[in-house]
Formats: structure tokens, C-alpha cells, sequence
């Protein structure tokens, strides 16, 4: 049977009409391969989310991510308060002073693009952000996934945690619905030398599941793990510390935070980066769900994420940077990055599953 063809015929169709909601049937009807994934216990229809960030910061954006065929996307990140609204973290509510896209030496067409900027978390207050959240909500479905981001108060090793921040603004999200929950570590953290210590960071990882899903029984806890300069087996650790602590997985990784550009760096060192701890991470806990995210821009590095461990992708840089190379599909940015990520005939991601599948039906 020759499924080659029947790619290239699905991708000549689908490069003039839009994705379909059952597009994983269809592929799995003509292919014989079964795209469909996981983000912890709740299935997806395929492995491509839109990582949190300025690219869900409404909700016109998530209704074209979801019609673009992605399987989901996480809000972006909320700073927490109490029900006072007190808020500890509010300097990451930062509006940035620069957006711009960089570019790895080696992409000499600069298609794959690396966004500096100096900004933050989202910029509005927690009623604000729940009136957005509640109406984003709205469009999570059986084959739709919206997730909940959170960052809030981190202490010193030595110092409570204000438990009511992280209490109040979680249970606010989980009254209108949300059940998967990320837990944020902005790489700006990197800047706050007098808490970024390996005690203090360890604490935060095993204390935050344990605080929110004593409360929360039902609800799934997902940390982001920071790219710190301790090394590999430190990465680990904050892993180790959150599974130990309840969480339900990790989400692998921040952008490594770089000192000569004064903000967070993405592109190949960070996909290498990730995919070296991504391998360690799933060989030691290999029941943990683990979603990886970080210079991808190629169905290509999608099958390596997963391939390495993870149940899922999240893509950001290549749906906010500037592409020079022309997409192959007209349409909006989602449309665009979904259909190049899938059918592109060498680098997409149904390509590289219809290549890996032969070579194991030839083995």
C-alpha cells in the first residue's frame, strides 16, 4: 500500500481547505497511524500544543489556534492573589520595553526564530484575568484542551509561603472549570540572585503540588522546569523534588535565561538542551508525564521530543517570530505553522511517522 501517495494527496487537500476536527481519524483511516496523544489523563487529539505566552492572551487568538487543528493551548501565565488582592510577585506583571526575533548562526534563511524580550507574566489583574479565563474556558471540548498557567509567591528557603495567593487564584480558575494546571517559573527568576539557591528552588518544586492538590483532589499539577546553571543532575532533582511533592508531571523546559542579552534565549541549544534532560528525565521516571517544549519548528524535532519521553509538544517561537523562508499554506499564523509542522515533505511530522513506521514494518 502505498501511503506516500495517499500523504501527498491528504497534503495537497488539506494545503486549500481547513483542518477538519476529525483530522486524526482521516489520518489514521488513510496512514494507519494513530496521531492522537496525552497531556497526563486527558487524551488529545494530537501531540501539537500552543505553549502559554503572548499567542494566548485572548480569546479570538485560542478560537484560531483551535480551528488551525491544534490539540490545545495553555493560557498564559496568571500572577496569583489573594482574596484581598494582595499579589507578591506583581513586578513580573511586566510589560516588555522590546519584542524582537533573533536567529541561530546556522539558519542562514532564518526560519527558525528566537523571540527576545524583556517582558513578563500577564499584565492584568486576577479579576480582569478571570473574566478572559472564564470566557477561554468556554472553548475547551473533548478535543480541545485549554490548561491553566500560575505563577505566585516563591519565598526565601527560610520564609512561609503565602499560601493564599496560590489558594485563591487556583480555586479560582477551578470553579470555572480548569483542571490542568501549570505551574510557572518565569526565567526572569534567574534575576532574583538571593533566592536562586538550589535549597530554596528544591523547596519551592515539592511544596507548591503538595499545597494545591491538598486542597484540589481532582485537579492535575504540571511545574516547569527551569534551565539553571547547576548542572544536569540538578535538573533532575527539581524533577525529583516535584514528583515527590504530588505533581502529576513536568513540563520540560524554560528558556535558558542569558545574561549578555538580558533575557531568555530559545532555538537549537535550548531543543538540545531539553532533549538531553527530557531522555534522563523519562529513563529514571518513566511512568511521569512529561510535556517538552523549546526550539521546535520542524515535525522533525516534534518526533525527537517525542521520541525522547514526552506526551506532548508546546510551540511558541515559531507562531510569534518572523519566518523569512515563505510557508507553504496561505491562511493566519496557526494555519500556517499547524499545516507546515504536519506536511511539510521532508521535515513534517506525518512524513517522519510514515518514514519510522516502514522501518519498523521492514525490520
Amino acid at each position: 500500500m502505498n501511503y506516500l501517495l495517499r500523504l501527498n494527496q491528504l497534503a495537497q487537500h488539506f494545503l486549500f481547505h481547513p483542518i477538519v476536527e476529525n483530522f486524526d481519524q482521516i489520518i489514521l483511516e488513510q496512514l494507519q497511524i494513530d496521531i492522537k496523544a496525552r497531556y497526563g489523563k486527558h487524551q488529545l487529539k494530537n501531540c501539537l500544543m500552543v505553549a502559554p505566552g503572548q499567542m494566548t492572551t485572548s480569546v479570538s487568538q485560542i478560537e484560531k489556534i483551535k480551528e488551525s487543528g491544534f490539540a490545545g493551548c495553555v493560557l498564559k501565565s496568571v500572577v496569583a492573589e489573594d482574596k484581598k488582592g494582595h499579589c507578591s510577585m506583581v513586578k513580573l506583571r511586566k510589560k516588555p520595553s522590546y519584542v524582537e526575533t533573533v536567529y541561530d548562526e546556522q539558519d542562514i534563511e532564518g526560519r527558525y526564530p528566537i523571540i527576545h524580550w524583556d517582558g513578563g507574566l500577564d499584565l492584568r489583574n486576577l479579576d480582569d484575568y478571570l473574566n478572559f479565563a472564564h470566557e477561554a474556558i468556554k472553548l475547551n471540548s473533548s478535543d480541545f484542551l485549554v490548561a491553566a498557567s500560575i505563577l505566585g509567591h516563591l519565598p526565601s528557603f527560610d520564609s512561609d509561603f503565602n499560601e493564599n495567593e496560590w489558594i485563591y487564584t487556583t480555586e479560582s480558575l477551578y470553579s470555572i472549570g480548569y483542571r490542568i494546571f501549570e505551574i510557572d517559573f518565569c526565567p526572569f527568576l534567574k534575576e532574583q540572585n538571593e533566592l536562586m539557591n538550589q535549597k530554596t528552588i528544591l523547596r519551592w518544586y515539592k511544596k507548591i503540588p503538595v499545597m494545591i492538590k491538598k486542597i484540589f483532589k481532582d485537579i492535575q499539577v504540571f511545574p516547569k522546569i527551569m534551565n539553571l546553571d547547576y548542572g544536569v543532575d540538578f535538573q533532575i532533582k527539581m524533577v525529583e523534588s516535584c514528583l515527590a511533592g504530588g505533581a502529576d508531571g513536568v513540563v520540560i523546559g524554560n528558556r535558558i535565561y542569558k545574561t549578555e542579552y538580558g533575557c531568555a534565549h530559545g532555538g537549537i541549544e535550548l531543543r538540545k538542551r531539553n532533549l538531553a534532560q527530557i531522555s534522563k528525565v523519562h529513563h529514571i521516571y518513566p511512568d511521569a508525564s512529561i510535556s517538552g517544549t523549546g526550539g521546535i519548528y520542524t515535525g522533525k524535532d516534534i518526533v525527537d521530543y517525542i521520541n525522547a519521553g514526552c506526551e506532548n509538544v508546546q510551540i511558541l517561537s515559531y507562531l510569534m517570530g518572523k519566518v523569512k523562508k515563505p510557508f507553504l499554506k496561505n491562511g493566519n499564523r496557526f494555519q500556517q505553522v499547524f499545516y507546515q509542522l504536519m506536511f511539510d515533505k521532508e521535515t513534517g511530522y506525518l512524513f517522519c511517522l510514515l518514514k519510522q513506521k516502514e522501518k519498523y514494518e521492514n525490520c
